[in-house]
């Protein structure tokens, strides 16, 4: 078995950032980015990490918002989740918190994530790890807890 685990259930990390999006006026995009009722993952951007070139990319969906709307040029809380278990190890060894991942659609850098925490998880995400997530979106200030 490759890696060392199942192909249903793999090693990952999950990120809390605090995501500004670039404005549409600078090269953003030019519509909201919204959590969507009763679904998680509404949002499938790529991030480069700090050694990438600028065309490198890796895959991280955002879990949630911390606010049901957000336009181009606000900032939010998030939290990502690194998809690919192939390119876990390069996110666990390049991304801590305070580095800034540029976010793009496509070639285009539509905002940066700064990071505030990472934490060891196991996908598919579990419950608990996913209302904790979820309280930290609510009160970004409260201790995130295990």
């Amino acid at each position: 078995m490759p890696y060392g685990f199942r192909v249903d259930s793999y090693p990952a990390i999950a990120l809390g950032i605090d995501l500004s999006l670039t404005s549409t006026e600078d090269g953003g995009r030019s519509g909201p980015l919204m959590n969507i009722s009763d679904r998680l993952w509404p949002y499938r951007p790529n991030w480069g990490l700090p050694s990438m070139a600028p065309t490198e990319q890796s895959g991280a969906p955002v879990l949630a918002f911390s606010r049901d709307v957000v336009l181009p040029g606000e900032s939010v809380h998030a939290v990502i989740v690194t998809l690919f278990p192939d390119m876990v190890a390069r996110w666990d060894l390049e991304v801590v918190p305070r580095v800034v991942l540029p976010m793009y659609e496509g070639a285009r850098v539509c905002g940066h994530g700064t990071v505030l925490w990472r934490t060891d998880i196991t996908l598919p995400l579990g419950e608990p790890d996913k209302q904790r997530f979820l309280r930290w979106l609510e009160d970004p200030a409260a201790p995130l807890g295990d």
